[in-house]
C-alpha cells in the first residue's frame, strides 16, 4: 500500500491510531517534513528545543526540525501516555535521549532520524534501538574512504558499479543505527567494526576490532519508508526473542 503524503510516496500504511504495543513490539514510524510548522507544534516543544530551532539559519531546516520533534512528541505520547508538551528528556554523556518519568511507568526505548524531507521513529519496550535512514543522492567515494573500514571499503570496492550507490547506503546506515543504538555518537571508531555492504544481503555486524567498545548483540533490519530512501535500524536483543513479525512500520500523517 503507498500513501501519498507531502512530495513523498511512502512505502508503508498509515495507521491511526498506534496500534497494539506488546511486550516485544517495535512499530517504526515515518512522516514528511516537508510543511509549514503549524503553532500548535511550536507549542509542544520544549525551551531547549525551541532554541535549538531557532538557531537554525535557513527557515527550512528550521521548519524541519519542528516538523521532525513535534510529531515525535506526539507519538511519544502515545505510547507513554504522557501529554506530548509534558514530555522530558535526558540524554547521556555523548547526547542520546530518554524519556524522564515522574512514576514508576514502564519506559519506552525510542530513537529518531531524519534526512532531507523524511522523519522516522522507532519504539521498543524491550529493545534498545537505534534507527538511521538516508535520502539517495549521488556520493563521493572520498566520503566511503574517510569512514569505512578497510574490509568495508573492499567489498563496495567489488560491487557493480549499478551497486555501488546502494552498498554505500547499506554501509552507512548500518554503521549510523549501530553508533546510535550504542549511544555513542562518533565517540566510536567507525573503522573499528564492520558490517555487510553488499545490498543484495541482509544487513548484519559481522565483526567488531577488540578494542573497540561496541556490543555483538544487534540484529539489524533493513528499511525502505518511502522513494528514494534507505534506511538501517538496530535492535539490541542479547536474549534472541525479537521476531520480525513483531516489526510494524506506518506512516504518520499530521
Amino acid at each position: 500500500m503507498k500513501t501519498h503524503m507531502g512530495t513523498q510516496i511512502f512505502s508503508w500504511p498509515a495507521a491511526e491510531p498506534a496500534p497494539p504495543f506488546n511486550a516485544n513490539s517495535v512499530h517504526v514510524w515515518a512522516w514528511n517534513l516537508d510543511r509549514t510548522p503549524l503553532d500548535s507544534d511550536w507549542q509542544v516543544l520544549s525551551e531547549s528545543e525551541t532554541v535549538r530551532a531557532r538557531r537554525f539559519v535557513h527557515p527550512q531546516n528550521r521548519d524541519r526540525f519542528v516538523c521532525a520533534h513535534s510529531a515525535m512528541r506526539a507519538l511519544l505520547s502515545r505510547y507513554c501516555g504522557i501529554h506530548a508538551a509534558e514530555i522530558a528528556f535526558s540524554t547521556n554523556a555523548y547526547g542520546k535521549p530518554k524519556i524522564q518519568y515522574q512514576t514508576d511507568a514502564e519506559p519506552i526505548h525510542f530513537n529518531l532520524t531524519h534526512s532531507a524531507v523524511l522523519a522516522a521513529l522507532a519504539v521498543s519496550r524491550e529493545y534498545q534501538l537505534g534507527i538511521d535512514i538516508e535520502h539517495v543522492r549521488p556520493i563521493d567515494s572520498d566520503v566511503a574512504e574517510h569512514h569505512f573500514s578497510p574490509h568495508e571499503l573492499l567489498t563496495l570496492g567489488r560491487l557493480p558499479e549499478p551497486q555501488w550507490l546502494a552498498g554505500f547506503y547499506r554501509c552507512w546506515t548500518s554503521k549510523e543505527a549501530l553508533l546510535k543504538g550504542e549511544g555513542l555518537g562518533l565517540n566510536l571508531p567507525l573503522d573499528g567494526f564492520d558490517v555487510e555492504v553488499n545490498p543484495q544481503l541482509p544487513p548484519a555486524l559481522i565483526a567488531v576490532a577488540p578494542q573497540t567498545n561496541i556490543q555483538r548483540a544487534w540484529t539489524l533490519v533493513e528499511l525502505k519508508p518511502a522513494t528514494n530512501f534507505i534506511g538501517t535500524l538496530a535492535i539490541h536483543d542479547p536474549a534472541k526473542t525479537f521476531q520480525r513479525t513483531s516489526l510494524r512500520c506506518f506512516s504518520f500523517r499530521r
